[in-house]
Parts: structure tokens; sequence; C-alpha cells
């Protein structure tokens, strides 16, 4: 283990707390994990610098094309442009497949809150949210926003457990 990789974990950790706890994503600490990330890449990576870099712009195209389409936050698109270039084309797939199960398990998690603080039924609930889908959002309601980033640490956090 070097040094950045020690760094990177500790802002990463930073950034899931703050996203928890605020539901904001500092970009003082999303900047200072890109320089952690570039100075590993250009220290113990070389060789492999465009292949971070691809995977980086990947990472970077997709999660655009979810903040365009209100899935996911700006905050979120950001970090998750440095996840990919920190992990490589080689490591990409597999990282962010960890991220989306540890996504699901939490979501599922945050539902199964939600419906539970609701004094509605999960009929009810499940009536309004294709009602809402169906009339272009034009029913109000107090959605269920959970923070990304929290879910990124575990998932990432997985994968680098179980590889």
């Amino acid at each position: 283990m070097h040094i950045t990789d020690l760094l990177f974990w500790v802002l990463l950790f930073a950034i899931g707390v703050s996203d928890a706890q605020k539901h904001r994503i500092p970009n003082k600490l999303v900047l200072a994990l890109l320089l952690v990330t570039t100075l590993h890449i250009l220290v113990y990576e070389q060789a492999a610098w465009l292949d971070h870099l691809v995977a980086g712009i990947i990472s970077f195209s997709v999660c655009l094309g979810l903040y365009v389409l209100r899935i996911m936050a700006g905050g979120d698109v950001k970090l998750l442009f440095v996840i990919g270039l920190w992990l490589g084309v080689d490591q990409l797939a597999g990282g962010l497949i960890a991220i989306i199960l540890a996504g699901g398990v939490v979501g599922g998690f945050y539902l199964l809150q939600y419906l539970a603080r609701s004094s509605f039924s999960i009929m009810y609930n499940t009536r309004g949210y294709y009602l809402e889908k169906a009339s272009f959002g034009l029913r109000k309601q107090t959605k269920l926003v959970i923070p990304f980033a929290p879910v990124v640490v575990i998932g990432l956090a997985s994968f680098y457990y179980i590889h």
C-alpha cells in the first residue's frame, strides 16, 4: 500500500461523510482526490496513464448522461470521474458493478425507512410514484434523496476487498 492509497481512502471517506451529513460533495475534497489520483498514476502507473484517462472519460460520460436525465447530482458526476480515473479501464467495469450493487442495497434500506416513516400505505406510495411519472412530475411529494458518495465508498471498498 502506498501513501497515495491511504490519502485516496481518507479523502473518499471524508467525501462520503460530508455527503451523508449535508447532501453535498465539497469541490475542494474532489479536487484534492483528483490531485492524489493524478499523483498516484504519475508515480505508480506511468505506463498506463492513458488507460486511466480513458476510464475517467468513460465514467464521466455515462454519469453526465445520468445527470442530464436528473438521476444523478453534479457532485456525484465529478466524484465518479475521479473514481474512473483511479480504477483504469481494466477495473472500471468491476468497480462500477460493485458500486451499483451497493447502491441497490443502500437504496433498498432508504426505501424501507421512507415507507416506514410515511403515514400512507405502500400501495398509496407506489401509485403516487407511477402517477408522478405519468404526469411528468406534476404531483408534488417529498422526494426520497439518497446520498450517493457513501454508496461509492461502500461499493469501492467491497470491490477492493473481493479483489
